[in-house]
């Protein structure tokens, strides 16, 4: 019974530990956080889902998603913005797709 006992405590301690990886994580992006606001880079999303809406992702892959409409010539799959937003954390939206941002400014950037 001791040794049914003493296996299964050290497979129990073998399995709880954890092993160190190493960060190299080394993606470096130009996204620059400004109190409540966020400056950088990215491209406008198309999302087919809840009637359909523009997004904006930046390259570290983080959604923003602007309650105010993008101006039209915006309003392009794929194409790379620079931009400054407004964080707005505590308003809640039907989408429920990345940060809600009010956008301070955008423009169309050629990469």
């Amino acid at each position: 019974m001791r040794l049914i006992v003493l296996i299964l405590l050290t497979t129990l301690g073998a399995s709880c530990q954890t092993s160190h990886v190493p960060d190299t994580n080394t993606e470096t992006t130009d996204t620059e956080k400004m109190g409540n606001q966020i400056r950088g880079t990215g491209k406008i999303v198309w999302n087919n889902f809840e009637g359909g809406f523009f997004g904006i992702v930046d390259q570290a892959g983080t959604r923003y998603y602007p309650l105010n409409p993008l101006d039209e010539e915006l309003q392009v799959d794929g194409i790379a913005v620079s931009y400054v937003l407004s964080l707005k954390p505590g308003v809640m939206t039907t989408v429920m797709w990345g940060m809600p941002v009010s956008v301070i400014s955008i423009e169309k950037i050629n990469r």
